[in-house]
Order: structure tokens, then C-alpha cells, then sequence
């Protein structure tokens, strides 16, 4: 058999091979491919890629909104909260037009990157935040239980207001008696008292049934909700595993929020959502 040698390789190969076996380079035309053609592509061009260690990693996405659990609007629906400073109220950013008890522009919350904060609050009743510990509140202050607002009262800030109406001689008096420890008063509509508790103990029980002060209609209030407690700087407000939470009302700001935080607003309370976009 006939053979002949490739010129690029030096492979033998049979002549009646049109190509080399082993480079595939052309047998019979006398020509091969220059060398340059085989050599491989040139590196590309610009700075190297950067290693895991060394790559800058992208700055995180996060998303905050405003989920409603209570009020006007459907429970479930969220609100975004912009970069900034975002108003909510009846013709906020967030706008809630059919809240009655919610002023034109109530609250001011502020989203800068996983931070949240209640950083002004304008509207009329304030707004009012679920407590996780016990909390300290001035005498005079109101929290917010089940369906009650509430105000809380060191017993000498107790109001001392003169009864009218009595058909009795003016300098008829009963045996005095020294000023209570807590005094407790139910807020009604247009700021009217209603249920109001003095006691000379140093705490007060607020439930459903069965405490110092009871609700039996209440139907978001538990059997045991909440306690007050007379402290030396002011009073405490303790929670004690109510189902639907109590509120103190936020008076320091800004105010900064946590995931899982409750916020109540007018008549609309919210669950705080932060995360990772």
C-alpha cells in the first residue's frame, strides 16, 4: 500500500487518505494551514475578574410595608413604604379616607434601607404602639386594651372635681379618706369618662372578667389582659399574655420599629414587615 507522510504532523497515512488521520490537515493539496491559525484566542482585554474574596458584594434590597390586621381597609392588605419619609392618613402616602378617627396627615414613618422608625406624629389621639415588655408611662397618659382607651392616673393626679346635683347641705362630708395609689378612667366618645377605677393598692388588673377593672363585652380583650403597677417615676404597664395585645401610646421619637411590630393608627392597626428584597 501506498503511503504518504502529512507535512504539518509527519503522520504516514495511506494515499488514498484525503486527510491526516491525526491533525486532519490536507493531504494532497501541498498546502497546510500557517501555524498562527492553530494557536488559541488572544485573552480578552480589560481587568481581570475579581475572585469570590475580593468581588464587592451588591448592596441588599429591603422592602418594608404596612399590613393591615384591623380597620376600614381589608385584613391582609399591604402598604409599601417608599425610601423616606412616608405620611399616612386620611391623604397621606398612605391614605386611608374612610378612617374616622385617622387626622388628613397622622403619622410620618421614615424607611431608610432595613431601618424603620415613626419619626412625627401629628394626628389627634396619637398613635399607639403594642408593647412586648413592661413599660413605663407618665401619670396621665392613655393605653389602649381590647376595644378600650384608657387613661392612667397616679392617685393624687386623680381629678377632684366637686359633684353637682346632690340636694344636700353644702357642708355635709363623709369620712375622708387618703388619696388612692391608681386611678383608671375609660374614655368614651368625645372624651366622656366612663368606667373609672381608684383602688389604694399598688396594682390594678384590667380584663374581661374577674379583675379590677372588667369589660365583659369586649370582645378583643382577654379574660386576664393587662396590669398597672404604681412605680416611684411614674407607672407600669404590663401585658400578661393577652391574646390581642396592649398599646402604649409612642411620645418619644423617633420611634424605631422592628418586624412583627403592631402599630395602631386612628382605627387601623398594622402589622410592620421588613425584608430582604
Amino acid at each position: 500500500m501506498a503511503l504518504v507522510t502529512c507535512p504539518k504532523c509527519g503522520t504516514t497515512c495511506p494515499t488514498t487518505y484525503q486527510f491526516c488521520g491525526r491533525c486532519g490537515q490536507s493531504l494532497h493539496s501541498g498546502h497546510w494551514q500557517p501555524a498562527d491559525s492553530f494557536l488559541p484566542p488572544p485573552p480578552p482585554s480589560g481587568p481581570a475578574p475579581l475572585d469570590d474574596e475580593a468581588r464587592i458584594p451588591d448592596e441588599p434590597c429591603w422592602q418594608a410595608r404596612l399590613i393591615v390586621l384591623r380597620g376600614a381597609v381589608s385584613e391582609g392588605t399591604g402598604f409599601e413604604l417608599r425610601e423616606g419619609r412616608n405620611t399616612v392618613g386620611r391623604t397621606g402616602d398612605l391614605a386611608f379616607p374612610s378612617d374616622p378617627l385617622m387626622s388628613p396627615l397622622h403619622i410620618v414613618v421614615d424607611k431608610q434601607g432595613d431601618s424603620v422608625d415613626v419619626v412625627e406624629v401629628m394626628g389627634q389621639g396619637g398613635c399607639f404602639r403594642r408593647i412586648r415588655e413592661p413599660v413605663n408611662v407618665r401619670s396621665g397618659e392613655v393605653i389602649f386594651a381590647g376595644e378600650q382607651y384608657l387613661l392612667t392616673r397616679h392617685g393624687e393626679d386623680a381629678p377632684a372635681d366637686s359633684v353637682s346635683g346632690a340636694d344636700l347641705p353644702a357642708d355635709t362630708f363623709g369620712t375622708p379618706l387618703p388619696p388612692p395609689v391608681l386611678h383608671v378612667t375609660q374614655l368614651l366618645a368625645g372624651g366622656l369618662a366612663g368606667r373609672v377605677v381608684s383602688t389604694d393598692k399598688d396594682v390594678l388588673t384590667i380584663g374581661r372578667e374577674g379583675c379590677d377593672m372588667s369589660f365583659p363585652q369586649d370582645r378583643f380583650m382577654s379574660g386576664r389582659h393587662l396590669r398597672i403597677e404604681a412605680s416611684a417615676g411614674g407607672l407600669q404597664v404590663l401585658d400578661v399574655g393577652s391574646l390581642n395585645g396592649t398599646f402604649a401610646r409612642i411620645t418619644q421619637m423617633p420611634q424605631r420599629l422592628a418586624k412583627g411590630d403592631e402599630l395602631l393608627v386612628g382605627s387601623m392597626l398594622f402589622r410592620v414587615d421588613v425584608r430582604q428584597g
